[in-house]
């Protein structure tokens, strides 16, 4: 990582691995609704949403400015929604793109990237039948500023493109983490998504914000880091509960 913040969560995201070195995070996942915000951003009943995700994330620097990274994720999901039923099991959409820094000062780092997804047999768009879905693209801007040595906060604006029928998206990210001992980390977290089109035939616009609050631990090179995510608004989305563990490993 460049910068000076040298918290183990802050290596991904704005700040540029180092030349020659990478970090690749592997998370397990538990995710379920029984509610979803329909298009009045009403919540009410939703049959049931489960979702079993194993996902590794990888970053490595190939310059002192660029960074490659890379996504996969094996699911096992369901979806029971009035007399629908629907279930897959197996990858995601897929995703593999290039950051670079743009700028640097003291405290604060500027970076752009683009990336590619690649559908799989799970989920790949919102709210649509597992394994639906075509190739995207996603351009994301992302912004970060250290606070000290313990603080952090960094924002990400991103623009997704879909080919296909489906509808293209804005996303706006938002992380704060603060070091509370020099091994211990809090994050706390937002996602938002929108989608930007007016409806399409089976394709309805929508929105969801999910809020996400976790602890970190070091061990050597190793981070640990557990927590959890919760659904407080949206539109024709679901209401989402999520735990999750992850362990981060530089290398």
């Amino acid at each position: 990582m460049s910068g000076p913040v040298l918290a183990p969560p802050a290596a991904a995201g704005a700040w540029p691995q180092s030349k020659g070195e990478g970090l690749i995070i592997i998370t397990s996942l538990v995710d379920r609704a029984d509610h979803a915000y329909d298009n009045d951003r009403q919540r009410r009943d939703d049959g049931y949403f489960h979702k079993d995700e194993t996902a590794a994330f990888i970053e490595y620097g190939v310059s002192a400015r660029d960074t490659l990274v890379a996504r996969i994720a094996w699911q096992d999901v369901r979806r029971l929604r009035d007399a629908s039923y629907d279930q897959a099991q197996g990858l995601s959409a897929s995703e593999i793109g290039w950051r670079r820094r743009l700028w640097q000062g003291e405290r604060l780092v500027l970076s752009a990237q683009i990336a590619a997804l690649i559908p799989g047999q799970g989920e790949n768009v919102s709210n649509q039948a597992f394994g639906s879905g075509d190739m995207a693209a996603d351009l994301r801007g992302l912004v970060g500023r250290s606070f000290g040595e313990r603080g952090f906060a960094e924002a990400q604006l991103a623009w997704r493109w879909r080919d296909g029928p489906w509808l293209d998206e804005a996303r706006f990210d938002l992380t704060a983490g603060w070091r509370l001992t020099e091994r211990w980390q809090v994050l706390a977290q937002s996602f938002s998504v929108w989608s930007v089109e007016t409806d399409r035939v089976g394709a309805r616009s929508y929105d969801q914000h999910k809020l996400q609050l976790s602890i970190s631990r070091d061990l050597g090179r190793q981070t640990v880091q557990i927590g959890g995510s919760i659904t407080p608004s949206g539109r024709n989305a679901i209401e989402q509960r999520a735990l999750f563990m992850s362990v981060w490993r530089r290398f």
